[in-house]
């Protein structure tokens, strides 16, 4: 399902049209609010010009749903690219071309949803350079085969573990570790590739681990079995990761996304 968030009714209408089968309106805070449900990605259209409480929302679907690409539909302004400096797009599309470029753009950003997201949002965050460029190899490798432990990833980046250990521990003030993020990005690895259909012992000679330490994973982070975690939808996984190993490292780029939150908080 694509959600459209638009700043008018005919937008709205306008844009569901072009972005084609399973499609429909929301509201800002129906969007940010709808994780259980299968939700591809979002179009935020703006028909006027895009104003700050726009902007706000794309930083907000940023930090608390990174794992759903973004698509803006809004018209050329000057002050445009100043705006969009603190914030992540999957994709921008003109209105004067909405009707042609809308759906190729949507398709190509719902193939590339998840940890893509998810990686690009650390790559544009203010976090410590070494921390930064290892929770985006992190992330990266986890697309496919995930990183195996703290000593492995410092490795890839050239970086001692004990800078990374301690540069996670100041952001995650005690909600998390880094070796418990790396272990959740293997089960969310773990999770697509057992949904993809490969058996087990497939799962577990591709991602390089025993399915017993998968099992022990699983059991810590989601807190389930591995016949739970297969039936498990994918949004509520993904939201679950963000709140537990995401939201806590990854930092607010204005105080304005806080005001945001209690505005549009239920």
């Amino acid at each position: 399902m694509i959600l459209v968030v638009a700043d008018t009714p005919q937008a709205a209408r306008e844009v569901c049209r072009a972005a084609g089968p399973g499609t429909r309106v929301a509201d800002a805070t129906e969007a940010l609010a709808s994780i259980d449900r299968e939700v591809e990605a979002v179009v935020i259209a703006c028909a006027g010009r895009v104003r700050s409480a726009q902007i706000d929302l794309l930083a907000r679907f940023e930090r608390e749903r990174p794992w759903v690409p973004v698509v803006l539909v809004t018209n050329p302004d000057p002050e445009l690219a100043r705006q969009l400096l603190r914030v992540r797009v999957a994709a921008m599309v003109w209105f004067t071309e909405y009707r042609t470029r809308l759906r190729p753009r949507l398709d190509a950003a719902r193939a590339t949803r998840g940890l893509w997201s998810l990686a690009k949002s650390f790559e544009r965050s203010s976090l410590p350079s070494a921390l930064r460029e290892a929770l985006v190899q992190a992330v990266r490798r986890a697309a496919d085969r995930p990183v195996r432990n703290v000593r492995e990833l410092a490795g890839d980046v050239g970086c001692a573990p004990v800078t990374l250990f301690k540069q996670f521990g100041v952001r995650a003030n005690g909600a998390t570790t880094l070796g418990a993020f790396l272990a959740g990005l293997s089960v969310l690895r773990v999770y697509e590739l057992r949904r993809s259909g490969l058996q087990w012992k497939s799962v577990a000679r591709h991602v390089r681990l025993g399915r017993a330490t998968i099992a022990r994973r699983v059991g810590a982070w989601p807190g389930c079995t591995l016949g739970e975690l297969a039936r498990m939808a994918p949004n509520p996984l993904f939201a679950a990761f963000t709140v537990d190993h995401v939201r806590t490292i990854l930092p607010a780029e204005s105080d304005r996304v806080f005001t945001l939150d209690q505005k549009y908080s239920d």
